[in-house]
């Protein structure tokens, strides 16, 4: 019990990437996502309503419960706990777009939610193993917004277009730029735009600031693009249609 609530920043156990623990967890994603939208897919609208509301109150929990450890460890802190990280401010446009359905919130669901979280999820900005409390409030937490991702294409019938990919791109580099002053004021390092992180990342491979920042710029349109490929199709056809 110790160690599931533990604040010591050299754990007895540390986080072993690609280690066992992580790639059950992998097959746990898996199952559990497939599980959710497969009963969203087969349901009635009332079925699917209920799993609407069912993932909006696990985002909640884990949202609620992850500020709660840092508050009552007392190590809470404006510099990192503040929703600004993009898969902390994709929380809750995943609820909004829930709630909503609206094709924009869709959009930034599909595209964020699922590429922002799969990185964190290969490369989780941890440094405790399981059964650890931040180690699983990590792991559920960025799930459902690959779970989220995938609900919206596969039961909300949501189909990317070309227009979707550079909105979603301007919007993401808007909010980059209060982000920015945000970190200078408090001194903290929100979407990294400052430094790389402190764990194992994908960013360890790239050059120092500010030339790994514009190396993700390019690998995020590149994997939109590509996220968007799958429906190009559809999407042309799509627009044909109602031009």
């Amino acid at each position: 019990m110790e160690y599931f609530f533990s604040t010591s920043s050299n754990p007895e156990h540390p986080f072993i990437l690609f280690g066992l623990s992580h790639g059950l967890l992998f097959l746990w994603v898996l199952l559990f996502g497939w599980i959710v939208v497969r009963a969203g897919m087969q349901g009635n609208e009332r079925r699917r309503k209920k799993l609407r509301w069912f993932l909006i109150g696990l985002f909640l929990v884990w949202e609620i419960e992850w500020h709660a450890w840092y508050l009552i460890t007392d190590t809470w802190s404006l510099q990192k706990n503040l929703p600004l990280h993009m898969c902390s401010i994709m929380i809750w446009v995943s609820i909004w777009g829930l709630i909503t359905r609206q094709r924009f919130v869709m959009a930034l669901m599909y595209f964020f939610g699922i590429a922002g979280a799969i990185q964190a999820l290969i490369t989780p900005d941890a440094i405790y193993a399981f059964p650890h409390f931040r180690f699983m409030n990590t792991w559920f937490s960025h799930s459902l917004l690959v779970i989220a991702g995938c609900w919206v294409v596969f039961v909300e019938g949501y189909r990317p277009v070309l227009s979707d990919v550079w909105k979603c791109l301007v919007t993401i580099h808007l909010y980059v730029i209060p982000v920015y002053f945000v970190n200078t004021q408090l001194g903290s390092n929100y979407l990294f735009v400052g430094r790389k992180p402190e764990t194992a990342s994908l960013m360890d491979f790239f050059p120092e600031w500010p030339w790994y920042f514009f190396i993700l710029q390019a690998l995020l349109a590149l994997i939109m693009l590509g996220m968007y490929l799958p429906f190009r199709k559809k999407a042309v056809a799509l627009q044909s249609a109602t031009a």
